[in-house]
C-alpha cells in the first residue's frame, strides 16, 4: 500500500520520516470513521517520540493518505499498550 503525506500532516512541525516511523512502528490502529475508513495510528517514530497519526484509506488507489500528525495526546496514551504493529 501507497503513502500520500498531505501538506496538512505537517502543520504540528512532524516530518515525513517521522510519519513513516511511526507508520513502520505503529501500536495501535484505531477506525475513526467508516466511509472514508479513517484511521487512527498510535505509535513511535524514529526518536522514539510517542504520536499520533491520522489516515484517509484509499481503496479505488491502494493508498494511505496522510491528513494529520502530531505528539500523541494524553487521552490515547492507553493506545500504546497494544494492538498491531507495522503497516
Amino acid at each position: 500500500m501507497d503513502l500520500v503525506i498531505l501538506d496538512s500532516a505537517h502543520k504540528h512541525g512532524i516530518s515525513a520520516a517521522s510519519i513513516r516511523s511511526c507508520l513502520l512502528n505503529f501500536r495501535s490502529d484505531l477506525l475513526l470513521d467508516e466511509a472514508p475508513p479513517k484511521r487512527l495510528f498510535a505509535g513511535f517514530d524514529h526518536l522514539g517520540a510517542a504520536l499520533e497519526v491520522i489516515a484517509i484509506e484509499d481503496i479505488e488507489r491502494d493508498c494511505l493518505v496522510i491528513i494529520h500528525a502530531m505528539r500523541l495526546r494524553k487521552q490515547f496514551y492507553y493506545l500504546l499498550e497494544g494492538g498491531m504493529y507495522g503497516i
